[in-house]
């Protein structure tokens, strides 16, 4: 506020916008505390309207509007939940017409639309966004946003492994404070690529990543550390992408040799568990799969969960033993108990946003419920299951294999010839 007060007394040669634009930060900065972001917001979209075509002012006044819903910009349908998010859009799209290469406008813009009714209106502005600012990692990753929801996995993936190199590069060349480990977005970058690597069947990549998440956060494998908040027990959920990509595509020596986490570490312990139970399925064998279903069950008996979010905790937790469930009950083609295992996991999972940002577990679990589904028979529920999740998980390569099973065994053969079609174009990990 003080140096807001100062620009407006050594603003005798600024502009009108200029002046104005320093009242808003008065406003941003001074008064009730509830009530600045909204009289920011305000004056600055005075200003936005006053120079529609200032894209500068735009993103800044679009940013404001952002910020000012209390839960989320979209409904269960996609449709915007708040005045704040219709006028941000408004903003944001004349911005584009006006200069359609601005990386700020682009940046809220993929933020804005990717949980819209069509996250598919940022992708051209996405495509080209990397290539506007070339160095800025988080710029570089972005797009992976909006690749993420319209089901370019392979795109997502790639976008995030450059991301992670400029900041290799940036760390190397400046030594910020903290290092890489302090650079706050760099664990979003990994994760973000690992997901994409999961769901594409980027083997290769999606191992690098791992190596490197888990190599750059060693702490998260020992005792948990003072005063720990909410963005430590994100850390650890990211670090089950890690492990599933160990269970899926590591070998058995090298998930044999991941270090065990400290046991005040009960989220790291569940990744750790389920890479171990995934590469058991794998190998085909149910009863060292059940060996890791046995022990996150007893994780959650002893309520280990605790401190930030540990309702969410369990639900993860839950939500990892009831895969290994079902991968266990596939094995011995007990179809009924795989149902009801895939079918509480999707239960699960369905409490928190899928398909996006990405999300609490690296697959759409339904996508198992309806391969179960079509083992024990019931061909069309599981077509009717993956025609269902593919509105969330858009290309998504093996829903496309499931698919392609069910409509041969329902035998309508150009159907199951179009889907097997549809499962290649995002997959990249050899034979299904």
């Amino acid at each position: 506020l003080r140096v807001a007060r100062e620009a407006r007394r050594l603003a005798g040669d600024a502009t009108p916008m200029q002046r104005q634009m320093i009242d808003a930060l008065i406003q941003r900065y001074s008064g009730k505390e509830n009530t600045r972001a909204l009289r920011f917001a305000r004056a600055m979209d005075r200003i936005a309207k006053r120079h529609p075509d200032d894209v500068s002012v735009g993103s800044i006044t679009a940013d404001a509007w952002m910020l000012q819903p209390d839960g989320e910009w979209w409904d269960d349908n996609g449709k915007a939940t708040d005045p704040a998010v219709t006028r941000a859009m408004a903003i944001l799209e004349h911005s584009l017409t006006v200069k359609p290469n601005d990386p700020a406008s682009i940046h809220l813009y993929i933020h804005l639309t990717e949980w819209s009714d069509d996250p598919h209106r940022a992708l051209a502005y996405g495509e080209r966004l990397a290539l506007l600012a070339p160095g800025a990692s988080h710029l570089v990753h972005m797009p992976s946003h909006t690749f993420y929801r319209v089901g370019r996995y392979k795109d997502a993936m790639m976008s995030n492994v450059n991301a992670v190199a400029l900041d290799k590069t940036y760390d190397r060349l400046a030594s910020p404070p903290g290092g890489i480990r302090g650079m706050r977005l760099h664990a979003h970058n990994i994760h973000f690529g690992m997901g994409g690597a999961l769901m594409a069947g980027g083997a290769e990549r999606g191992l690098e990543l791992a190596d490197w998440y888990m190599a750059t956060y060693p702490q998260l494998l020992g005792a948990p550390e003072p005063g720990e908040d909410a963005y430590g027990v994100y850390r650890q959920v990211m670090a089950a992408d890690a492990y599933a990509l160990y269970g899926r595509f590591g070998s058995d020596a090298q998930v044999a040799a991941l270090p065990e986490p400290d046991v005040g570490r009960p989220l790291m312990r569940v990744g750790w568990r389920y890479a171990r139970g995934e590469a058991a399925a794998r190998r085909g064998d149910a009863a060292a799969v059940r060996v890791e279903v046995q022990a996150i069950a007893a994780l959650l008996a002893d309520r280990a969960f605790k401190g930030a979010m540990a309702d969410r905790q369990v639900g993860f937790a839950e939500l990892f033993q009831k895969v290994l469930e079902g991968r266990a009950a596939m094995i011995d083609e007990d179809y009924p108990t795989a149902i009801a295992a895939y079918g509480r996991a999707a239960a699960i999972q369905a409490m928190a946003p899928e398909g996006g940002d990405p999300p609490m577990i690296w697959y759409p679990t339904r996508r198992s419920l309806a391969a179960a589904m079509l083992a024990s028979g019931d061909a069309a529920g599981a077509k009717a299951k993956i025609a269902e999740l593919l509105t969330d998980w858009p290309s998504d390569p093996y829903s496309y294999y499931v698919l392609y099973r069910a409509e041969q065994a329902l035998g309508d053969e150009p159907a199951a010839n179009d889907a097997l079609r549809h499962a290649g174009v995002e997959w990249i990990g050899g034979e299904m």
